[in-house]
């Protein structure tokens, strides 16, 4: 019985989840299915360092004005 009362809650967890993601994204949430050698290829690719290049890009860009944080008043 505990096991079936789990199963409940967990897929009704599921639902509430998928619900919330159909209101405020409009779309189910996605899943993404890997082999165990595509998953391990990602992973080995998230840990390594960025590129430095790149790394110096986003902090350019990181650095600059917003457009709404301009001083003058309307």
């Amino acid at each position: 019985m505990k096991n079936f009362l789990l199963t409940v809650w967990y897929k009704y967890k599921d639902w509430r989840w998928e619900r919330k993601c159909i209101k405020y994204f409009g779309a189910k949430p996605e899943k993404i299915i890997l082999s165990a050698e595509a998953f391990d290829k990602l992973v080995e690719r998230i840990n390594q360092p960025p590129d430095p290049a790149v790394v110096e890009r986003i902090k350019e860009l990181m650095s600059r004005k917003a457009p709404w944080d301009d001083d003058r008043e309307i």
